[in-house]
């Protein structure tokens, strides 16, 4: 497999990829393999070697970096693979994603700087795989929710990735999880009028989930949590983002996760209408609902 050195490669291909993260894929490259994809060739034939002999789906690239982690000759369990993409927009539906695999986007479509994944994705594994400055739309037809995560993914990772819910039927979900532990969303953007929710987080085994620093548009609720979820070995954590909802602010039924510093504005009634926030583990959120505004839960000073 030929290396091709992050600096350089960056550089010369004008990849837009956030700061903090160029260190620490840097020397994820230096753990395992790479592979490319480009979704603008016309065959997917070759072996991903190099951009000349790109794969042109991501979920071909998926298949080879999962099993080249899987051999035991060599002690790949333990490295971690890097697939780099570019492409305007690869249709196709993910069910199948790569242990200790980074899934890179370069380039750009259109106005946007990053390659777009139309499409619904609810895959049946997945140990540790992260996605940097990927988009994910839902099907262009029926929206629909965009990612599906369940008991096989563990540790998946998203990190300045947007999810489009622009689709000709809006997206009912960005992303919902329903026992997938220690799922992180950090500095995305979730952008479209959601009709269930931009988050959902479903009954089971949430223990270390991390929603941080992102941008959340909605139709409905921003970041909606069942009574059933749990973390009870490994908290749970919803810190700075910022929501914008039709619906709920954020509707944490579970009464188990930290809600903290989070800016949110709802079209509903200050109160029951725009945000379920227990007093318990919350502290330092601002919501405006349609009149007013107020600190949630509220701070008294003595």
């Amino acid at each position: 497999m030929n290396r091709t050195n992050t600096t350089d490669f960056m550089r010369d291909e004008g990849v837009g990829i956030m700061q903090t993260d160029l260190e620490a894929m840097f020397y994820a490259e230096r753990a395992g393999e790479v592979y490319f994809v480009d979704g603008n060739k016309t065959d997917d034939s070759h072996d991903g070697s190099t951009w000349a002999n790109a794969f042109k789906y991501l979920s071909t690239a998926l298949a080879a970096s999962h099993a080249n982690i899987a051999i035991t000759a060599n002690r790949n369990w333990a490295g971690r693979n890097t697939i780099y993409v570019k492409a305007d927009s690869i249709t196709e539906d993910l069910v199948l994603l790569a242990d200790k695999t980074d899934v890179i986007g370069v380039g750009a479509k259109d106005s946007y700087d990053m390659p777009c994944i139309v499409g619904n994705h609810v895959p049946t594994n997945g140990m540790s795989t992260r996605f940097f400055n990927v988009q994910f739309r839902g099907a262009v037809a029926s929206g629909a929710i965009i990612w599906t995560l369940a008991s096989g993914s563990e540790g998946i990772v998203f990190k300045g990735c947007h999810f489009n819910g622009w689709s000709t039927t809006p997206a009912t979900i960005g992303l919902k999880s329903t026992a997938s532990p220690r799922l992180r969303i950090e500095g995305c953007k979730f952008f479209g009028a959601f009709s269930t929710a931009a988050i959902h987080l479903l009954t089971g085994d949430g223990n270390g989930t991390i929603i941080r620093d992102n941008l959340i548009q909605s139709g409905a609720i921003g970041i909606d949590i069942d009574s059933g979820f749990t973390c009870s070995n490994e908290q749970a954590w919803i810190i700075d983002n910022r929501i914008k909802a039709t619906g709920l602010v954020i509707d944490d039924d579970s009464d188990t996760i930290v809600i903290m510093g989070n800016l949110g504005s709802s079209a509903g009634t200050l109160g029951g209408t725009s945000h379920d926030i227990p007093v318990a583990n919350s502290a330092g959120n601002i919501i405006a609902g349609a009149t007013t505004a107020a600190t949630v839960p509220f701070a008294t000073i003595e």
